[in-house]
């Protein structure tokens, strides 16, 4: 069984390398809302090939009872190079009515949210998104530390990843030994002031099995639920 399965995940990530669009369907958790247990939501991730640059889109949302008693729905869209550095970035968070614009003028040198220009820049911008799918394709073992300077919308931040243990990762995709990645930093990283963790499958594909986003209202749990290729 697991042969196959190994055998099945090279033909899938031997077809994305031919092909257009990969998209992450997540189930999501949220802990830290006493009324909110278990599976309340979806995180559909899609990256799209655009010749040198890339799409991303990313919705995260309640779905059925949850959405009733907690709507929530969280869209973002992104151009990255070949690089995954940002070039545009857009958000709406439509439940609290946010929209967020980032434009990174590589010509000109400058850094533009919400058409007001930054007092920073960076030919290398990650957002901590498009961070997640570069760190993929990048050879991360045990014990190794990673530097990076990420994006959080406001400013930059030098972030150290570890590589510190690794784990047996059970979700609805399946069961996975997988290399535990966390920053290490005194300031917080992702939006609504929060972190990340990364759970990536220990092998040459390094599938972004779990993700945790620290969060104000409370922990995002991001467990894969499906691959789907086109």
């Amino acid at each position: 069984m697991k042969f196959c399965n190994k055998i099945l995940l090279y033909l899938i990530f031997c077809s994305f390398s031919m092909s257009e669009n990969i998209e992450y369907i997540y189930d999501v958790e949220i802990k830290g809302i006493s009324i909110i247990t278990g599976t309340v939501g979806k995180c559909n991730f899609k990256i799209k090939n655009d010749l040198d640059n890339f799409e991303m889109s990313i919705i995260t949302q309640t779905t059925k009872l949850a959405s009733l008693i907690y709507p929530y729905k969280d869209k973002i869209k992104m151009k990255i190079d070949s690089n995954y550095s940002l070039l545009l970035l857009e958000q709406n968070i439509s439940n609290i009515n946010k929209k967020l614009k980032v434009v990174v003028d590589k010509i000109n040198r400058k850094i533009l949210r919400n058409d007001k220009e930054l007092n920073f820049y960076s030919d290398t911008l990650f957002s901590p998104y498009s961070f997640i799918h570069y760190l993929k394709e990048k050879k991360i073992e045990l014990n190794q530390i990673h530097t990076y300077n990420i994006f959080d919308n406001r400013k930059i931040q030098k972030i150290k990843f570890e590589v510190n243990k690794i784990e047996k990762i059970k979700v609805p995709y399946g069961t996975y030994e997988c290399l535990y990645v966390k920053p290490n930093h005194d300031k917080n990283l992702i939006k609504n002031n929060g972190s990340i963790e990364l759970w990536y499958t220990n092998d040459s594909e390094k599938i972004p099995l779990k993700i945790n986003l620290e969060t104000k209202i409370g922990t995002f749990i991001l467990k894969l639920n499906k691959i789907i290729i086109s």
